[in-house]
C-alpha cells in the first residue's frame, strides 16, 4: 500500500472508554485544548482563546507556553489533554504545570508513525505528518519522549520505511497516536541536537527509534486493555 486509505483524526471511542474509566471518580476534571470535541467528563476547560461552543462552562483563556495554570498545587483530580503539547513551542512548561496541579491525567499526541508518514494531514498532502507540529512525541516506559520536528524530515530517505508506515496506519486507529496515562507527575525527556544526536548525522536514527518504541508501546497498551490487535 503506497498511500493512506483512511484517517483517524477524531477521539477514538475505545480509548475514550479507558480514559473515562480512569476519570469517572474524579470530582474535578480539566480539559486543556478542547477543540471541537470537548471531553464530556470535564468540569472546566483551558484554551488559548475563548470558545463559543463552551458557553455555560468555566473556561480559562491563557498562553499554555508560558502562563501558569490557574489552580493550586495538587488541586485537580484529572487532566485531559489531547493533541495539544505537540503544537506548543514550549510543551515542557505545560507538562510541568499539569504535574503541579493535577493528581493524574491523560495526554494524547500523534505518534511518530503518523508524524513520519506522508498523507496524514487534512487533504492528504505529500509532506510528512502534520506540518504545523513542533515535536514528535512518544512513550518509553513511563517517560514521555520529545524530539524536535525539524524541516529536514522532508528530505530524509524513508523509502525503506514508508510501506511499513502506510500499512500500519491503514490497519486501524491504534498506531495513529501516542496514549500517555500518568499519576502524580509527568516524566518528560527531550532529545536535543548537539547533545543526544546530530541533525546532520543521525536524526533519521532517532526518528526510527521513536517509530519502533511507539509501535511496541502501543501493542503493549492494546494487550493491557484487550484492544483489537492491529498489525
Amino acid at each position: 500500500m503506497e498511500h493512506l486509505t483512511q484517517h483517524y483524526w477524531s477521539p477514538e471511542p475505545v480509548i475514550l472508554k479507558i480514559v473515562k474509566q480512569k476519570a469517572e471518580s474524579a470530582k474535578t476534571v480539566v480539559e486543556i485544548g478542547p477543540g471541537v470535541t470537548p471531553f464530556e467528563l470535564a468540569t472546566e476547560f483551558i484554551d488559548w482563546l475563548p470558545n463559543p461552543s463552551l458557553a455555560g462552562f468555566k473556561v480559562h483563556a491563557l498562553d499554555l507556553n508560558c502562563e501558569s495554570l490557574p489552580y493550586a498545587d495538587n488541586s485537580i483530580d484529572f487532566i485531559y489533554c489531547r493533541h495539544v503539547v505537540e503544537d506548543l513551542y514550549n510543551p515542557f512548561w505545560l507538562c510541568k504545570e499539569m504535574s503541579r496541579v493535577a493528581k493524574a491525567g491523560y495526554i494524547e499526541t500523534p505518534s511518530p508513525i503518523s508524524e513520519c508518514a506522508k498523507g496524514v494531514d487534512g487533504g492528504s498532502p505529500p509532506y510528512r505528518g502534520y506540518i504545523h507540529h513542533h515535536y514528535l512525541v512518544w512513550q518509553e516506559q513511563s517517560t514521555l519522549m520529545f524530539v524536535p520536528k525539524y524541516p529536514v524530515i522532508e528530505y530524509l530517505n524513508f523509502t525503506d520505511v514508508d510501506p511499513f508506515l502506510w500499512d500500519t496506519l491503514n490497519a486501524g486507529f491504534l498506531h495513529w497516536n501516542t496514549y500517555y496515562f500518568w499519576t502524580d507527575n509527568i516524566n518528560v525527556q527531550l532529545l536535543r541536537h548537539d547533545q543526544d544526536f546530530y541533525v546532520h548525522e543521525n536524526y533519521r536514527d532517532v526518528l526510527l527509534r521513536a517509530i519502533e518504541a511507539s509501535y511496541i508501546t502501543n501493542l503493549e497498551l492494546a494487550l493491557r486493555y484487550q484492544l483489537p490487535i492491529q498489525p
